[in-house]
């Protein structure tokens, strides 16, 4: 049984991006006979990818030197976001399952406190908003409700609300702006927790499709967006 704080809260959903580099995914591998185990992905052109790529994301350019070949691979080390260490925009929860803290901006006590109606100093700096976790085989976040969206028994056994995002008052003057930060940040998370995230992937081949070099970019929330990146690079 999940255990909370309060049984309802309020609202829903957006999307952010975070880039890093220099990391690269866990390839299968494969067996040539005669030879020993190699790690690599051989496309149906020829061409042996570091990543494994995405189906329907390969494009594959002809140049007077050789080749360059830009596809998505799953980022399968992407960074939360709250790796990304924000001050002004941040989500804590408290869960055996789920469990994020920034004690150095809010406790548990705090949280708890405000679940229970009371005033907290926080409150001060930051628009402040419950959120819903629905625990269950995964984690999906909301800052409206899961109650009436889930199969029966869920919503009293599998839902946390021991969640808040804060976002500062001082970056977002309004409620109603800060409501839709709030969401964005939640997003994010959901699309975290799905492994919706990808990395970006260049490689330059010679006209023997032998690989000569490659670069990759990481942490792109979001196939649609990581798409767009894709085509702009």
């Amino acid at each position: 049984m999940t255990k909370g704080w309060k049984s309802e809260s309020v609202r829903h959903g957006l999307a952010r991006k975070g880039v890093k580099t220099g990391k690269k995914s866990a390839p299968k591998k494969f067996s040539i006979a005669g030879a020993k185990e190699v790690t690599s992905y051989i496309s149906d052109e020829g061409f042996e990818f570091i990543h494994e790529p995405i189906e329907g994301t390969i494009t594959a350019e002809r140049t007077k030197d050789g080749y360059v070949v830009k596809y998505l691979t799953r980022d399968l080390d992407a960074q939360s976001p709250e790796e990304l260490g924000d001050e002004n925009l941040l989500l804590v929860h408290y869960h055996t399952n789920f469990d994020v803290r920034r004690d150095e901006i809010i406790t548990e006590d705090d949280a708890r406190a405000l679940y229970q109606g009371e005033k907290i100093p926080q409150e001060k700096k930051y628009w402040i908003f419950p959120v819903e976790a629905y625990i269950h085989g995964g984690v999906s976040l909301t800052l409206d409700t899961f109650k009436g969206r889930l199969p029966q028994g869920h919503y009293e056994f599998d839902v946390s609300h021991s969640g808040l995002v804060l976002v500062s008052k001082e970056e977002f003057k309004s409620e109603k702006k800060a409501e839709k930060v709030a969401e964005g940040l939640v997003e994010d998370w959901n699309t975290y927790h799905s492994g919706d995230v990808y990395g970006i992937v260049k490689e330059t081949y010679d006209k023997n499709k032998n690989q000569i070099d490659h670069d990759a970019t990481w942490g792109y929330y979001g196939q649609k967006d990581a798409m767009l990146e894709l085509k702009n690079l």
